[in-house]
């Protein structure tokens, strides 16, 4: 009896549901039927306008069905820009279609169908105030939003069968995605999301596409604000605007993991590989949310520099050494964080070259930097143009009365009135313009047009080196100072690699105090103004024999022949001793001093520092007896006149053909003073007697 009364419940509990659902479905079809969406185009329109301050047109038909899906089907169609941008639209297509499941909406289960997006045009853009396109959606900003979770909508992610976006476009001020076709498989709340993506991505008018192809799995946890992406790999080619080829590049995350609740971003590993090129590391960050920071570390395996420029479409550098840019190879730690981003543990091979320590930006928007480097050694000259020949050199020098170049460059900025830097460099051994130096030790601080060299320590051709330098850029023209003295240096050495001369060798030591209002070349030179003095024991004077030359003077006096036998083209001295004022890129030299055992020289002159011309007048005197070890003078037997002229690379050493004609008149006279004068008393005596 019981059976059949829950029978009887049951089927009038059947025939109630299913006189509801074809009263739902009757009322739908009647919706089908007697209700055309097109009539609500301009209500839709005033609605959105209303929401958003956007335009929205609907230049095509609206398609709708109801059952067994709620579909909308639409296009062509687009939403204006807000006020303040260009007329163009912010966002257009040309076809949409939306589904959704009709019974589990009954249920406040929102399950979408397949989404499709067909011709979908996003320009996405910045005002001048720095204002994007995209803000300010849905009108008041400090309007309190719900909570996810609120009872008054679908509190869990809405279930998704997929999307498509077809034949697409999206552009972001200069930089253009075209022909975008995306796939996005099943979404649900916790299940991975298979995504395809291709694009042609472009970043200037006129460059040519990068082809991109990309796979990944997402797992979502919303409850738990848990995001987790295994694998994410992405692929493609990049066609350089000069070059061989397109060139295969890929970028790859294993496992990627994100907690939005704990703002914390795990990227175990990455890798990134673009034709030779080979960079691997890893990544995590923290505060992701609020004030993101990040750290890692990073892997570049050996690559040719030079033949990665040419793929690139660049072209190499000509250099002295074309062997140079053929290995290029770093690793180390990174970090980003607080508007700065630094390296440590950094080590960078450049062929046989290694820099190694620490680098940072210590402000992204100053650009302010900080270091602490090693290089262990490195030949700079390897690096620099090749040498160009003396008729190049004259060739290239600027017409007379020509202004010269603005240091500034083409842009008119000027990098060391904003460089704001301060660091420490040692490097073990370093070559720079023929010169070799080792337990090289200088600290940089420069910051607002102003930098400091010092100190500056090195070692050199066996002496010691050290400097104070500073560049004052504040003004117009820029100042510069240098302070620094050499000690205990091989000068044949020195003078052999630095000015490709040996006149001077010798153990000596070199103090200069010199200013100058320009930064290089001639302009420098010509600006050079201070003092430069120079004490060399134990050395010789190359190129010129002194004593030959004395040797011809005293024939000339003596109206001898001229000696035989040829120059021994150097001139032996235990000290030399000399000062220069300059004025204006000319040394001007007083104090002269060259001293041997039998040979004492001393004198003045000037030397140009930019035309490299040298004008003295010396005296060479002969000495009988050498100086005393107690610092008496030698006596002195003969004092002959000479005059120093030419260039440094080529001087000329010539008796002073005047002074000894004087010097022989005056010999004469001395030698018949006695003489005349007792013939001049006897006619005196005639006179008066």
């Amino acid at each position: 009896m019981m059976g059949a009364r829950n029978m009887r419940a049951l089927k009038l509990v059947g025939i109630v549901v299913g006189c509801l659902v074809a009263v739902v479905i009757l009322a739908l079809l009647a919706v089908r039927l007697f209700v055309n969406p097109n009539d609500y185009k301009d209500r839709i329109a005033q609605q959105v306008k209303s929401a958003t301050g956007r335009e929205l047109v609907l230049s095509g038909p609206i398609k709708l069905s109801v059952f067994p899906w709620i579909a909308l089907e639409l296009g062509p169609a687009s939403l204006g820009n807000p006020p303040g941008f260009s007329t163009q639209p912010f966002a257009s297509l040309q076809h949409i279609a939306v589904r959704v499941k009709l019974l589990p909406l009954l249920r406040k289960e929102l399950q979408i169908g397949r989404i499709e997006i067909d011709g979908l045009d996003l320009r996405l853009v910045k005002n001048t105030a720095g204002k994007g396109n995209w803000q300010d959606f849905g009108g008041n900003e400090s309007k309190p939003q719900q909570p996810a979770n609120s009872s008054s909508g679908f509190g869990t992610l809405p279930e998704l069968a997929g999307l498509e976006i077809k034949d697409s476009r999206l552009s972001y001020q200069d930089m253009v995605a075209d022909h975008v076709n995306l796939e996005l498989g099943h979404v649900t709340a916790r299940a991975p999301i298979p995504v395809k993506l291709k694009l042609d991505l472009t970043t200037a008018p006129g460059a040519k596409p990068i082809d991109l192809n990309g796979q990944l799995e997402v797992t979502l946890d919303l409850e738990k604000k848990r995001y987790q992406i295994a694998p994410l790999e992405i692929s493609g080619s990049l066609t350089p605007r000069q070059g061989a080829g397109p060139m295969p590049w890929k970028f790859a995350v294993p496992q990627l993991s994100a907690d939005l609740a704990a703002q914390t971003f795990i990227a175990p590993a990455f890798s990134v590989e673009l034709a030779a090129v080979r960079l691997g590391g890893s990544l995590e960050g923290t505060r992701i949310v609020d004030a993101p920071s990040f750290k890692g570390a990073f892997k570049l395996d050996p690559v040719s520099l030079r033949d990665l420029m040419t793929k690139l479409g660049m072209t190499p550098p000509v250099t002295r050494d074309p062997k140079v840019l053929a290995r290029l190879a770093a690793n180390g730690k990174f970090s980003y964080g607080g508007n700065a981003l630094g390296t440590e543990g950094l080590d960078i091979q450049l062929d046989d070259s290694h820099l190694r320590g620490k680098l940072a930006i210590t402000n992204l928007d100053t650009k302010a930097a900080s270091f602490n480097l090693a290089i262990d050694r490195i030949n700079v000259d390897r690096y620099r143009p090749p040498e160009q020949p003396a008729s190049a050199k004259t060739a290239a020098q600027p017409a007379a009365g020509a202004k010269p170049a603005d240091k500034t460059g083409a842009q008119g900025s000027d990098p060391l009135k904003t460089l704001d830097l301060n660091g420490t460099l040692t490097i073990g051994s370093a070559t720079a313009s023929n010169m070799t130096l080792t337990q090289v030790l200088l600290t940089i601080a420069a910051k607002n047009g102003l930098a400091h060299i010092a100190p500056v320590r090195a070692k050199l051709y066996g002496g010691d080196y050290s400097g104070d330098i500073t560049i004052d850029d504040r003004e117009a023209v820029p100042t510069l100072k240098i302070d620094q003295s050499m000690a205990g240096i091989d000068m044949a050495q020195m003078l052999k690699d630095f000015a490709k001369t040996q006149r001077i060798s010798g153990r000596g030591t070199v103090t200069t105090n010199l200013t100058a209002h320009s930064l290089g070349g001639d302009t420098l030179m010509k600006t050079l103004n201070g003092h430069v003095s120079a004490n060399v024991d134990n050395g010789a004077l190359e190129g010129v024999d002194l004593w030959f030359e004395i040797n011809r003077a005293v024939a000339l006096i003596q109206k001898q022949g001229l000696p035989s036998g040829q120059s021994s083209g150097r001139t032996r001295f235990d000290v030399l001793k000399v000062s220069a004022d300059l004025v204006n890129g000319v040394a001007s030299t007083k104090d002269l001093n060259i001293a041997s055992q039998n040979l004492h020289i001393s004198g003045q002159g000037t030397s140009n520092l930019v035309t490299e011309a040298i004008n003295y007048q010396v005296k060479a005197t002969i000495l009988k007896e050498a100086p005393t070890a107690a610092g008496a003078a030698g006596k002195s037997l003969a004092d002959i006149p000479l005059n120093i002229t030419g260039t440094f690379s080529s001087p000329s050493v010539k008796p002073d053909v005047e002074q000894l004609a004087k010097a022989r008149l005056q010999q004469e006279l001395d030698k018949h003073k006695d003489e005349l004068q007792q013939k001049l008393m006897d006619k005196l005596k005639g006179v008066f007697h």
